[in-house]
């Protein structure tokens, strides 16, 4: 194994200026991701006053009662607490220890959370103008760990646990981080009432927009939830998915050979090419697609009744032109229990209503340019054409209100104009740059993503433990993976000699457990009889040292 020398670059005392000689050497084994190495460290010493000094150098490659270098505890915690890795996969190819995994990782981001609040004015400094991205998530002991983030540049600025998420505790939070950073250009949230005051209140003047996705979500549900609960239950007492499955296993799978032949303009085996046809449209039936937004941008029981309507059409026209008994059979056993679902009166009132609904509720959401697919969080351009868009939606939708039309479909698109006349203005909040994003995506990613690395390894109740000890450490941690706050804050440091500097240094306190209880009978026992004193002289010691002088 290679050897290193290292020592002090110091050849005089600073304190009395006398020359330092060399005190013995001591070796350490130090496992570095370059490669295991022995450290000779050469410590100088001063006679004069006997201080001893060590390598700077060393200390910035290894810290001190440990054997794994520092760019390895980095490497740990950063694929535990960004990547999502176990101690045990960490052990595994790294060759550290699982109890050293997880303690090196907690003690490096408890580090990283210090450095960040100790270097508030090179972010600040980076950063100029930013908008606040704010939002929180709950820990197993009920406390809130609220995050914040620059929307512009990604940095996760500041961290806080409160209890409750309440109006006051909130605005705590925002004025420290008015003291530190200084006034947003604009901000971005969900519609909870206490952050929406607080952030008026912390910051007066600030635009503040609220997330598109939640104004969609909240009205939607109103809209629609009742309808949708009640047509899943009636179209899941009856119960067709798992026949239907049933049948899709016991076709026989495409024919490429078949196929080939369909490519050329015929088909030698039409037997085989109409049960595949059967096979394509049932396998469409049962892997409805969603468009990602879940409910109640996707109805999927509505989606599902549709989808049973519209395999029956084409099962229907595919019945009068099949000529094989086997193809016959599979259509009939599919559309009796597709019949069901679609013959059922009290499903088919749901859908109908559900439907109508729902039109209504895309004609916001188109409104809002909200595509069918795709990322909701995307950034919206043209503010100015959406209001333009939901303002005349809304003038179309008060024309209704004079027709006469179904009551639910009133009551429907009397909730829409007031939601939306209500939030109108904070829906289309921005700044003179126009830079706010339109929807709080950034930070239900953000958290979702925190929560799933913790949980895949260790599962939901050490998730809510880890974020109850450590939440916000690890929510400041994940700036490590942003180039521009590496850029900003460390410069061009070595990160892992930065945070070593802040880490308390390993070993334990000297004592065994049962020696620490024994000297606390001993204290105990010293306060009863009145036998303890707050200072260690003694008269006995005075006689010792006067017979050492003599």
């Amino acid at each position: 194994m290679i050897k290193i020398a290292f020592s002090t670059v110091l050849n005089k005392c600073p304190l009395c200026g006398n020359k330092l000689r060399f005190y013995r050497p001591y070796r350490r084994t130090a496992k570095s991701i370059e490669g295991d190495f022995i450290a000779v460290h050469r410590l100088k010493v001063c006679k004069n006053d006997g201080i001893v000094y060590k390598s700077d150098k060393l200390e910035d490659i290894i810290r001190n009662k440990c054997t794994y270098a520092n760019d390895v505890i980095l490497k740990a915690a950063r694929d535990r607490f960004v990547y999502g890795r176990s101690c045990s996969e960490i052990s595994s190819y790294a060759g550290i220890s699982e109890r050293h995994a997880g303690r090196a990782g907690n003690s490096i981001i408890e580090a990283f959370r210090i450095n960040h609040y100790g270097n508030i004015a090179k972010i600040k400094e980076f950063m100029e103008s930013y908008i606040l991205q704010i939002d929180g998530t709950a820990d197993s002991e009920y406390n809130i760990i609220v995050a914040a983030k620059d929307a512009i540049t990604g940095f996760v600025i500041d961290a806080q646990h409160i209890f409750p998420e309440s109006y006051g505790n909130i605005r705590n939070v925002l004025v420290n981080i008015r003291e530190r950073f200084g006034t947003p250009s604009g901000s971005i949230s969900d519609m909870r009432s206490g952050i929406l005051e607080a952030l008026k209140d912390a910051f007066p003047g600030m635009p503040v927009r609220i997330c598109l996705m939640h104004f969609l979500r909240d009205i939607g549900k109103d809209l629609m939830e009742i309808l949708h609960t009640e047509l899943g239950i009636a179209i899941s007492r009856i119960g067709i998915k798992s026949p239907l499955k049933a049948i899709l296993r016991e076709m026989p799978e495409y024919s490429q050979k078949t196929l080939y032949d369909i490519e050329n303009g015929y088909c030698s085996d039409i037997n085989n090419m109409e049960i595949m046809g059967i096979r394509h449209i049932l396998e469409g039936l049962l892997l409805i697609k969603s468009s990602g937004y879940g409910f109640p941008f996707t109805l999927r029981h509505l989606n599902f009744y549709n989808a049973c309507r519209e395999a029956e059409n084409r099962l229907l026209k595919l019945y009068a032109n099949v000529k094989s008994k086997e193809s016959l059979n599979y259509i009939n056993n599919i559309m009796q229990l597709l019949q069901k679902i679609t013959g059922n009166g009290k499903i088919k009132e749901n859908a109908d209503k559900l439907s109508n609904i729902n039109a209504i509720f895309n004609k916001l959401r188109k409104a809002f340019n909200v595509p069918d697919h795709g990322n909701l969080s995307d950034d919206l351009k043209d503010d100015i054409a959406a209001h333009e868009q939901c303002n005349n939606i809304m003038d179309e939708l008060k024309v209704y209100t004079h027709a006469d039309i179904p009551g639910y479909l009133m009551k429907a698109i009397k909730l829409v104009i007031s939601r939306y006349r209500n939030r109108e203005t904070m829906l289309f909040a921005n700044n003179n740059e126009h830079s706010i994003p339109r929807t709080n995506n950034g930070m239900e990613q953000f958290f979702r993503k925190l929560r799933r690395n913790i949980r895949k390894r260790c599962g939901n109740i050490a998730t809510g433990n880890m974020l109850a000890n450590n939440g916000v450490s690890l929510a400041i941690f994940q700036n490590i993976e942003n180039k521009d706050y590496v850029k900003a804050v460390f410069g061009n440091n070595n990160i892992a000699s930065v945070l070593a500097k802040h880490i308390m240094p390993y070993g334990n306190n000297g004592m065994t457990h049962k020696k620490i209880i024994q000297l606390v009978e001993k204290g105990t026992d010293m306060i009863i009889n009145s036998r303890i004193k707050d200072n260690p002289y003694t008269d006995k010691l005075f006689e010792s040292i006067k017979s050492a002088r003599a």
